[in-house]
């Protein structure tokens, strides 16, 4: 089983890694609390409100004290369901992200989607005490409202299978969620919840608004994620020369056979995601036609025509 997880890891990409980083907190958080609770441990209200120690707060002197809970809240959960719908609605609309924006935005997305529901909750609960309600939040609501706002801001028209209604447009389900989470608001049962969730849905709607006018909201962590893994990539020396480790989104200087070299992993993943997208492309291609499509995605339809 160890052997299969560490495959999927390696292999699956970046949204089935993000599915089981929160499928691998909710088992721990779940273990030590169910120890709690059989007495192998001292539970204390700090802990069973604040999780571990990992959920955020709105409260700016506990926040000061834990300030890592601003990215750790966005991997919890304490709810089998809770779990099981925020992941189910990853993977469905993380598959979409990625034919549209690729693995690598879908990390920055997350992080930076999750953030913007985060400033939203903690800003609007101190400026109005009527949306004070409990200490803590944690989830990957609007991390995962981010992403599905971002596809259907991209891709509108693209339709949903849903159970009894039948066959929606993506955006409808978008502005359905986005309106029930704006509804749920004036009866408090879930205050901090759903103005996380409406800050993440904000954040993916303009960020592929910006994105069409030239501007880049997830590039400032991007860059800090290519400097992390900068400095702690093993580095290779050779005895001629000496190379810079460089970030793993540019492409190389030199078009050398040695930069060339992939996993075939790596090197099967990319080419399964290039044909997804492409399918994607020729897809709206068909049902809206050429003028429709953006220029990023042209300009993919155009570099993949001089490969053929």
């Amino acid at each position: 089983m160890w052997q299969e997880l560490k495959n999927h890891w390696e292999q699956g990409g970046m949204l089935i890694r993000l599915l089981l980083v929160n499928g691998g907190v909710f088992l721990i958080v779940t273990t030590l609390q169910l120890l709690t609770t059989l007495g192998f441990g001292q539970s204390s209200p700090w802990e069973s409100g604040a999780v571990l120690g990992l959920a955020t707060t709105w409260v700016p002197d506990l926040l000061v004290r834990r300030p890592w809970t601003v990215f750790t809240h966005m991997f919890v959960h304490t709810g089998v369901w809770h779990l099981l719908m925020n992941m189910a609605l990853l993977y469905w609309m993380g598959k979409l992200f990625v034919i549209h924006f690729g693995s690598r935005r879908l990390l920055s997305t997350y992080f930076v989607g999750g953030l913007a529901g985060f400033a939203l909750y903690f800003s609007a609960t101190n400026l109005f005490p009527g949306l004070q309600q409990g200490t803590y939040a944690y989830g990957a609501s609007a991390a995962v409202m981010a992403i599905l706002t971002a596809v259907a801001t991209r891709d509108p028209e693209r339709r949903i299978g849903l159970v009894i209604i039948g066959s929606v447009p993506l955006k409808y389900v978008a502005i359905a969620l986005v309106l029930l989470d704006y509804f749920a608001l004036s009866n408090g049962d879930n205050t901090g919840g759903n103005l996380a969730h409406l800050g993440g849905a904000l954040f993916g709607y303009v960020m592929v608004r910006q994105a069409g006018n030239g501007r880049d909201l997830v590039g400032w962590f991007e860059r800090i994620v290519d400097a992390i893994y900068t400095a702690f990539k093993p580095s290779s020396r050779s005895k001629l020369r000496v190379e810079k480790s460089r970030p793993w989104n540019r492409k190389p200087k030199s078009d050398t056979r040695s930069s060339r070299v992939k996993t075939d992993e790596a090197f099967n993943q990319e080419k399964k995601e290039r044909l997804l997208r492409m399918d994607a492309i020729l897809d709206k291609v068909s049902k809206h036609g050429y003028d429709n499509l953006t220029k990023e995605e042209k300009a993919f339809l155009f570099q993949a025509s001089k490969k053929e």
